[in-house]
């Protein structure tokens, strides 16, 4: 009985730590569903369906995979997943791993950014405070290893599920399934799907494979990918079918859930607000531990290079977020096809 009761403890700890590697400044702002998404009208909804199952088939197969091979670290993930013509040659497989740790990094700049962004927007706060609270937040849960990122995830994603089902069913009432605007006719709605899978598979691995040790068993795993795409497909689909209703009128916001949580009231914009910071935070801490852990040997170097990202991160964080999103993300997605191919056909 007790077996059984850590075991779904783990499961769902494992769950919220991969949704909230996911969810980020762009997810919840509704940023990446308008650009990957929306565009594309009723066919971007069923793009939606496509990209959270192709991502849940990832974890899944990533699962298996580590488990049943005893991989402990990205880099011995990536040498088993390749052809075996590429993974002998070193320079090719360094050339992927750098790839990798190259977005991770970016990725937890621009969630900087983001967080830095929002107070500077919403709040009229200059960045430089967003930036230090989000810097030093993040190394105070680095220096704590994987088990902060967990514990963090544990008490923070619950509350960012709520609060994004909470706004959609405020909203509810004035949804018109039959009414989705948008290139329905368009047949790069797939590609778009498989590109927003493809990306987040790049910050998701290294964060899977830290999880081995809460995710022991094959049914485990199982588990855990089917939660997270019933999940997952729940908020991407209240945020999608949200935007549809202000279509025209977001067009040229760069956080478009705040316009819509504002027609609710003030306290709605800020509370949704708190969403937007709470991804952020969870989206920054995942790919930051997936850099570190991807580079480091030590816990010596594991706190130097952690304090240095972090100190890096407060002057990256006076840049815009929005169109490092909708230029860097779809890059990284093109790049992160190949790594699915591999793990597809292995």
């Amino acid at each position: 009985m007790i077996i059984i009761e850590n075991s779904i403890k783990n499961i769902f700890k494992s769950v919220f730590v991969i949704i909230g590697t996911i969810i980020g400044a762009g997810f919840a702002s509704g940023q990446e569903i308008y650009t990957f998404f929306n565009r594309y009208g009723i066919n971007g909804l069923i793009g939606i369906c496509v990209s959270i199952f192709l991502m849940g088939f990832i974890i899944w197969k990533t699962f298996n995979i580590i488990l049943k091979n005893n991989i402990n670290n990205y880099h011995d993930f990536i040498s088993y997943i390749m052809p075996s013509k590429i993974s002998s040659n070193k320079i090719a497989k360094d050339s992927v791993s750098n790839i990798i740790n190259i977005f991770l990094l970016i990725s937890f700049n621009i969630m900087v950014a983001g967080f830095a962004t929002y107070f500077i927007q919403e709040l009229n706060i200059s960045k430089w405070f967003g930036a230090v609270i989000i810097a030093v937040l993040s190394f105070a849960t680095f220096s704590k290893n994987i088990e902060g990122v967990i514990k963090i995830n544990t008490y923070l994603i619950p509350t960012l599920i709520l609060l994004i089902i909470f706004l959609g069913i405020r909203k509810i009432n004035h949804i018109d399934l039959t009414n989705i605007n948008g290139e329905s006719k368009s047949i790069y709605w797939l590609l778009s799907s498989i590109l927003y899978a493809s990306y987040n598979s790049i910050s998701l691995i290294p964060i899977l494979i830290s999880l081995k040790k809460y995710i022991v068993r094959k049914n485990e795993a199982k588990l855990t990918s089917t939660f997270t795409v019933f999940i997952m497909l729940i908020l991407s689909i209240t945020i999608f079918l949200l935007l549809n209703l202000f279509l025209s009128e977001i067009e040229r916001i760069e956080i478009p859930i705040i316009y819509i949580a504002n027609t609710l009231g003030h306290w709605f914009k800020y509370l949704y607000g708190i969403v937007i910071l709470i991804a952020v935070f969870t989206t920054a801490i995942s790919s930051g531990y997936g850099f570190l852990s991807n580079i480091t040997k030590n816990k010596k170097i594991y706190m130097i290079c952690s304090f240095s990202m972090c100190a890096f991160s407060i002057l990256m964080g006076q840049l815009g977020f929005s169109n490092l999103i909708n230029l860097l993300y779809p890059i990284f997605g093109y790049l992160g096809v190949l790594q699915i191919i591999f793990l597809l056909f292995k």
